[in-house]
């Protein structure tokens, strides 16, 4: 071998460094291990303080904790003819004047008896437990420190604060830390450049280089110097990330794109059929849309916000404007459940509008035919307008004509109840112009006040009304007093016949007893009380066809030439013959919509729960347009730091409010033993007519993982919960029987869900007011929260029970936050602080490579300077083609600065 002082270098094979073990090198080689470079960079996992190991007993923990332990006695317990387990009973290897002992246990490892013997000293790491006044930790991680071959290199494995690797293979932590040791006392800091900018003097790294900072990472003096270590390499890794992002960013937007204007007729048309007022974070996030889709840039957004914070009809409301510019939409959804829901919800939203709207999923392809012609436009589309979506509990009852019982007002009057009320004057006494204007006006006086009014027509001897009666007041557990049907007649008939007398100067009656229809059921139902209401006029004779009668009304009053907000007349540029699907929805089958030629004017291009799809997919998608805005969602709350670092190249659009007419969520931990009363609990719901969700970790049981699986959570719960039907969703079923049990659902036959997380994105059954969770312990706090979206989406209280096991403290304590709050950003911050964002990065950065400083994605001040750093640098030098930036390319990666787009 050649001099290591002179010639070594990160290129340098590891078989050429002078004074390594052969079989060391060997067993690195086989791990992959072979070069100076990657030795160096194969970080410790972590570290121990071995300088002084003060013994203070043995106890139970729920953290992993270190001990230098004796081995006193080893034994091997054999069951089977192949099943064994390898036990040794160790003692404190320093003072242990209580002469504790503890077991050491490992299954199926029975070869460890020719490893591990007696009087040797070992270290270990793991969690100890007690089980009948035994102290046991189970699988340890443990290194021989006396009593094998290495026991004249103590000084590099104890009395020190000692690197502990991850290990693969056949790699054991004694020749890994040796080897490692060697090296770097042979390599010369010119060898390790610096990536980072030169630190300011009297900064946080003031002085700092790579090769301190690499150096003191592997073989600390200190934990001080071993924190500031750590956060260096941080900042240096986040550093080539952000230059990547910020890179992909500028590349992006200097990208030729095409400006999506248009006068916005079509979403104005749009939110005034919306039963509902957006919430401000909506309204300001689609600003921020709208702004960017004007310019010449493709757009390239993250929008993120809280479950049920309306991200959906924002999107919806962004694709209406490139389709009024004469381009194409296109939403991708990770399921083909949340694919429908969307679906449906756009067909029922757009069509009246004159907007195609097409499903592609790998079982369906779909696609509507909306008529536009003016009769239907005076019909479907201000039925829309007024009165789509307020029945977001209900479902067509599948008959087209369906039977109606007249009778008096209602004895017990529902919550959020619709109600079609006809007046007849007395003796058919005729009311003049002015009166029914008096009558049309009283109603239209009270309306979004005491109840939302969708149509009123006021004929010379009667009037039909259609109306949804509001909460009058809350208490303080978030139930709502409507105002009775009783006071709103009363109201409205005592004053408008003493203004009609005063008009006509009279004192005859006015009014007979109000009639109802029972309350309606469905949109079905709606619709034709609708349709009743608005044909009146010209069905009784009163004026002819197409003709305006001025005692008629519906939300906003919508002009009798409603065709003007149809997307015939605001984008007329699009010949009917090439116009195809406006928007299309569907999952990954939209990846191969351009070669069915499905897609040739894509302007924008939405990607919902976009962390559910890895990097490859998303680019094929955006791939099938020239250069179309991106819009990408997440309904998980994201803390600023991720999204600086997972979405550094994105503009970010945050919802940060609840629709105020969602329900409130109160949510409880109990333990497992309590089912019972819950039980009595959801009975009670399910009595009042509401629905319940009930989440399993796992489709069916496991031998290796202690929780409860679906399949037999149904059978248990159907006989707890008999007579209410319950049906069973689970991933592995196919597309029909998924279809068949969630159409159940939704229509209230299937009372009960027993589910697995299959239910986490999107599923949108605002009457399901209860979801028990059980395993709660094993999903994290962001998790939880997501599945607990599910539920409150309508205006009823609604109730999430999280099961834990018996006497299981620690998770207890943990989900006691989500009783504490319903905020999916305080959520977010916490699930980050306790778990480290692995989890998130493990899922969003699909196709990437996993950071090494993680865990260090929480320091705010950490990631936000790399940020800075990176747009300084590519500020001056935004190809990195200076000298000293040459380094900085190639980590960079070439890619980064091809011709393509980010993608």
């Amino acid at each position: 071998m050649s001099s290591a002082a002179s010639v070594i270098s990160i290129e340098t094979p590891l078989d050429q460094v002078e004074g390594l073990r052969p079989a060391a090198v060997r067993m690195l080689a086989k791990e992959g291990l072979t070069t100076v470079g990657s030795l160096v960079l194969h970080f410790p996992a972590r570290h121990e303080d071995r300088r002084r190991m003060d013994f203070k007993g043995f106890g139970p923990s729920e953290t992993p904790v270190c001990h230098h332990v004796r081995v006193l006695k080893t034994r091997v317990l054999r069951f089977g003819q192949r099943g064994g387990v390898f036990e040794t009973v160790v003692e404190a290897a320093e003072s242990n004047p209580l002469h504790q002992q503890l077991t050491l246990r490992w299954f199926g490892m029975v070869y460890l008896q020719k490893v591990l013997a007696v009087d040797m000293e070992l270290m270990v790491y793991g969690k100890i437990k007690e089980i009948k006044d035994r102290l046991l930790m189970d699988h340890p991680e443990y290194e021989i420190l006396r009593g094998d071959d290495d026991d004249d290199e103590a000084g590099i494995h104890a009395s020190r604060i000692v690197p502990v690797y991850r290990l693969r293979g056949g790699l054991k932590q004694k020749p890994l830390r040796r080897t490692t040791w060697q090296v770097m006392e042979h390599l010369p800091a010119v060898a390790l450049p610096d990536i980072l900018p030169r630190p300011k003097a009297g900064g946080d790294f003031a002085g700092m280089t790579r090769a301190t900072a690499l150096r003191t990472l592997h073989h600390p003096e200190g934990f001080d110097e071993l924190t500031k270590s750590q956060r260096y390499l941080a900042l240096e890794e986040f550093y080539l990330m952000q230059l990547r992002a910020v890179r992909r960013k500028l590349q992006f937007k200097h990208h030729g794109g095409t400006a999506q204007r248009a006068e916005g007729r079509l979403l104005t048309a749009f939110l005034e059929t919306l039963p509902f007022q957006m919430t401000g974070a909506q309204s300001r996030s689609l600003e921020e849309i709208l702004a960017d889709m004007a310019l010449p840039q493709p757009m390239n957004r993250l929008l993120h916000g809280d479950v049920g914070s309306g991200k959906t009809v924002v999107a919806l409301a962004a694709m209406l404007m490139a389709v009024e510019a004469g381009r194409q939409g296109a939403l991708m959804a990770p399921t083909q459940i949340l694919a429908e829901q969307h679906y449906e919800n756009a067909r029922r939203w757009l069509e009246p509008l004159g907007i195609r709207v097409a499903l592609r999923t790998a079982d369906k392809v779909l696609d509507s035919q909306p008529e536009t012609s003016k009769a239907d436009v005076l019909g479907s589309a201000r039925f829309q307008r007024a009165v789509v979506g307020i029945l977001p509990t209900t479902h067509a009852s599948g008959t087209s004509e369906p039977i109606y019982h007249k009778r008096r007002m209602p004895h017990i009057e529902r919550p959020w109840g619709k109600y079609m009320l006809t007046w007849s004057t007395r003796d058919h006494r005729q009311l003049s112009p002015q009166a029914r204007d008096c009558v049309a006006s009283a109603f239209r006086y009270f309306n979004r006040i005491r109840y939302n009014l969708f149509a009123v027509v006021v004929m010379p001897d009667h009037v039909h009304a259609l109306l949804e009666p509001l909460p009058e007041s809350w208490d303080d557990e978030g139930n709502a007093t409507f105002h009775s049907l009783g006071g709103i007649t009363h109201s409205i008939k005592s004053f408008t016949a003493n203004e009609i007398n005063k008009l006509e100067k009279s004192t005859d009656p006015v009014w007979e007893k109000e009639s109802y229809d029972r309350l309606i059921r469905s949109e079905s139902d709606l619709q034709e009380k609708f349709t009743y209401i608005v044909t009146n006029p010209t069905r009784s004779g009163a004026v002819a066809d197409n003709e305006p009668y001025p005692w008629l009304w519906t939300p906003d009053d919508i002009p009798q030439d409603a065709e003007c907000s149809t997307l015939e007349a605001c984008a007329p540029q699009i010949p009917a013959a090439d116009r195809g699907p406006d928007i299309v929805i569907g999952t990954h089958a939209l990846l191969y919509e351009r070669s069915a030629g499905n897609l040739p004017r894509l302007g924008l291009v939405v990607i919902d729960e976009q962390h559910k799809f890895g990097v490859a997919q998303r680019a094929r998608l955006i791939a099938q347009g020239e250069a179309p805005d991106v819009l990408v969602m997440t309904a998980t709350p994201i803390p600023r730091t991720l999204t600086l670092t997972l979405y550094g190249d994105l503009d970010v659009s945050t919802i940060d409010q609840r629709p105020k007419e969602r329900g409130k969520i109160i949510t409880a931990v109990r333990e497992v033993t309590k089912v019972e009363e819950v039980t009595k609990f959801v009975l009670t719901r399910l009595e009042e007519g509401r629905q319940c969700y009930i989440v399993y970790p796992l489709i069916e049981e496991s031998e290796k993982l202690d929780a409860g699986a679906a399949t037999t959570g149904l059978e248990e719960w159907t006989k707890r919960l008999a007579p209410h039907a319950t049906g069973l969703l689970h991933g592995r079923m196919d597309t029909e029987a998924k279809e068949a049990v969630m159409r159940q659902f939704r229509e209230g036959s299937v009372k009960v869900l027993v589910s697995t997380t299959v239910i986490e994105v999107g599923v949108d059954v605002p009457n399901a007011t209860v979801m028990i969770i059980h395993d709660s312990g094993r999903f994290g706090l962001a998790q939880l929260h997501q599945l607990r979206g599910r539920i409150g989406r309508g205006a009823h209280t609604s109730y999430a029970i999280l099961f834990v096991p018996k006497g299981d403290k620690e998770a207890m304590a943990r989900l006691k936050l989500l009783e504490e709050t319903t905020d999916g950003f305080k959520i977010a911050e916490e699930d980050l602080a306790r778990r480290g964002p692995g989890d998130v990065l493990g899922s969003a950065q699909s196709g990437q490579s996993p950071l090494r400083f993680g865990s260090l994605l929480a320091d705010t001040r950490l990631v936000t300077t790399a940020r800075r750093l990176a747009e300084r640098t590519l500020k001056g030098d935004p190809e990195l083609l200076h000298p000293e930036h040459a380094h900085l390319r190639a980590m960079v990666g070439e890619e980064v600065f091809g011709e393509g787009t980010m993608q």
